[in-house]
């Protein structure tokens, strides 16, 4: 009868083991307590305050460099048409040959899936301060609520961050584990899309990186340069090259004067620190419709929307699970400069 019950429950995904029932799902081992990582005095006093390191989340969302769509659960396709420039024709009585102006095309945007999953056993942290320590009965004990928000806050933060590199410098061409493979970022697509690309002048330095502001600004289509809402993407540490590269400067003239407010020939500067280094992006950009860079979502706020639930009702472990899908578009990659570095 137990050989039975064995096979049976085998089939369902468990196994008998000392006469109580683990989970065994693929690729979590069979231990009855998930570990967190550890390192605590426990001796003395503590502070009641629970430090963490700062991370930098989604910025370019934050900055309202990009627009948002929310509801794309498959592809979104924007949809464009163009009447060609330099059309007119010489007057005909019956005209009958028609210019062939109008184009019609679409881009398409489809967000990809992506998903953080841990497990943490609440009683990882008995071994730490009181503050943080679980609280509850031994046979439901769940995290401190000091412990459960910054599970919370940090798993959410982590997935802005990554998903602020992603925007940039995504490739779906790498494989795991390269944090980057989720979806086609901006330089990707620009770079396979016709935006204008300035001669390149190799990595950015405080040496060049004037010269490469002034060919980029120069590469501006005459189309946008007038444009309040185009602006130059960079690295945070190309940026602070930008600035050093400025201060050190005897003359400073158009240009160069407002460097200190984020600005760079009347055109607004924005950095990111999951922008790729060395790589400069001039595009349109608000968090607007009419917004040159657009991302895709299936519902906003699924990337900072954490659920953290007991792994099963007998289980001592909770996972921690967030789920979302992501994608981005370039309306019109024309009207954009990429400087890359080679």
């Amino acid at each position: 009868m137990k050989k039975l019950l064995n096979l049976i429950m085998v089939f369902f995904g468990l196994v008998v083991e000392n006469s109580k029932f683990i989970v065994l799902p693929d690729g979590i081992t069979n231990d009855y307590r998930a570990e967190v990582a550890i390192t605590s005095a426990y001796v003395g006093e503590v502070a009641d305050v629970l430090f963490r390191l700062l991370k930098s989340g989604n910025q370019a969302v934050e900055k309202g460099s990009v627009y948002v769509e929310p509801g794309v659960q498959k592809a979104l396709y924007m949809p464009r048409f163009n009447a060609s420039a330099d059309q007119l024709q010489n007057r005909e009585e019956d005209p009958s040959t028609g210019s062939d102006s109008f184009v019609y095309d679409e881009r398409a945007l489809t967000p990809l899936d992506a998903m953080f999953f841990d497990i943490v056993n609440p009683r990882s942290f008995e071994s730490v301060w009181r503050p943080f320590q679980p609280t509850g009965p031994l046979v439901d004990r769940v995290d401190n609520p000091t412990m459960q928000a910054a599970i919370i806050d940090e798993t959410a933060q982590s997935v802005g961050t990554q998903i602020g590199k992603l925007i940039w410098q995504g490739d779906t061409t790498l494989v795991d584990p390269s944090p980057l493979r989720f979806f086609d970022g901006f330089i990707k697509i620009l770079t396979a899309d016709g935006a204008i690309n300035p001669a390149p002048q190799g990595a950015i330095t405080q040496a060049n990186v004037l010269s490469i502001m002034a060919s980029t600004e120069a590469a501006v289509p005459s189309e946008v340069w007038e444009d309040p809402n185009f602006v130059f993407h960079m690295n945070t540490t190309d940026y602070r090259l930008y600035l050093a590269a400025a201060r050190a400067l005897d003359f400073k003239g158009i240009g160069i004067e407002d460097a200190g407010s984020g600005v760079y020939a009347g055109k607004t500067i924005r950095f990111y620190t999951g922008m790729a280094k060395d790589n400069i992006i001039g595009a349109k950009s608000t968090a607007g419709r009419d917004s040159n860079l657009w991302a895709g979502v299936d519902v906003i706020g699924d990337d900072a929307n954490v659920k953290i639930a007991r792994y099963r009702p007998e289980s001592e472990r909770f996972i921690v699970k967030l789920l979302f899908k992501y994608g981005v578009q370039v309306g019109n990659p024309t009207e954009c400069v990429l400087y890359l570095p080679a």
